[in-house]
């Protein structure tokens, strides 16, 4: 497959489709770190109880948090993290993937002595938390997924992501939008159906050099490692798995991860739940953050004493 310019400006926007907007909101928590086999991550954490853990999507930080983490701080030990390569955290020189960032989150818990949490994840975080929580033994209670990205059709919602984040959501060139999207899906589809190399990952590494300086045209920095990761990962297989009481809250207006996922994966999880925020996109924690937080409170309050919402 030969790419076209309109390849090249897919894979460099591609993060930036998954990063949450800041909505004006002020960060007020105070960070820590803690070192996990050499490795330090950024963290913060307010209030006991129980347990209750935030991760945060592509492109973000424990600052996505902020509001949550104040929240539910008087009722639980409340804590967000940012994963390497991510915030503050450290950047290693390591392949990193989703599976790779799903032992983190176990040794951060380890470290911190947390047999028993309450998780909550967003975007590609809610695809470690539910990697997490499929485990064996899980160390999950209760989960709470947001706007999963890489689900159903990768090749739909990639298109349709990459088209808003050049044309801007309220775009009305209906047919610019169509034939940028068309383009994006032909170049997307064809990539998954000949996949050679096989991986996204592979692929994004066989990307020519600019000829001007020599350096690779796509670094393999931690967000795109993570973006080929997103694609190449499948959590389909793994659902039935998840046997834990399970909230998802997805965005009506999310033009990154499709409805039909948010349905696909209730249909799959044994005990879960969907709510649906409208008017709302990718972010709900920081788009509509009270009602974002009173849902997943209603949520773990009820699987607490064995109600049903």
């Amino acid at each position: 497959m030969k790419p076209s310019p309109v390849f090249f400006l897919f894979f460099l926007l591609l993060p930036l489709c998954f990063a949450p907007m800041a909505h004006g909101q002020k960060n007020e928590l105070a960070a820590q770190k803690i070192s996990l086999n050499g490795l330090k991550i950024h963290f913060v954490e307010l209030g006991e109880g129980q347990p209750l853990l935030f991760l945060h999507g592509l492109g973000g930080s424990f600052k996505d948090w902020a509001q949550s983490i104040q929240s539910f701080s008087p009722s639980y030990r409340a804590s967000a993290i940012d994963f390497p390569g991510f915030g503050d955290s450290d950047k290693p020189e390591v392949e990193y993937s989703i599976e790779w960032l799903t032992k983190v989150v176990e040794n951060f818990l380890r470290e911190g002595k947390i047999d028993r949490v309450n998780l909550v994840g967003h975007s590609m975080g809610a695809l470690v938390a539910l990697n997490l929580a499929a485990q064996p033994d899980s160390p999950v209670k209760k989960l709470v997924v947001c706007d999963v990205v890489g689900i159903g059709d990768k090749a739909g919602f990639l298109s349709y992501a990459l088209t808003k984040k050049i044309m801007g959501p309220e775009s009305r060139f209906e047919t610019l939008e169509g034939i940028l999207r068309d383009e994006f899906k032909s170049m997307i589809d064809n990539f998954f159906k000949g996949q050679k190399p096989k991986t996204a990952r592979e692929f994004f590494e066989s990307l020519p050099k600019t000829p001007f300086t020599g350096k690779p045209f796509l670094p393999m920095t931690p967000s795109v490692q993570m973006s080929a990761s997103i694609i190449d990962f499948d959590i389909r297989p793994k659902l039935s798995s998840v046997k834990q009481p399970t909230l998802i809250i997805w965005g009506a207006k999310d033009p990154v991860a499709p409805l039909p996922d948010a349905s696909f994966l209730q249909s799959r999880i044994p005990q879960s739940t969907l709510k649906i925020l409208d008017g709302c996109g990718h972010s709900p924690m920081l788009e509509q953050p009270v009602r974002f937080n009173q849902e997943v409170l209603m949520f773990l309050q009820a699987a607490e004493s064995g109600s049903s919402r």
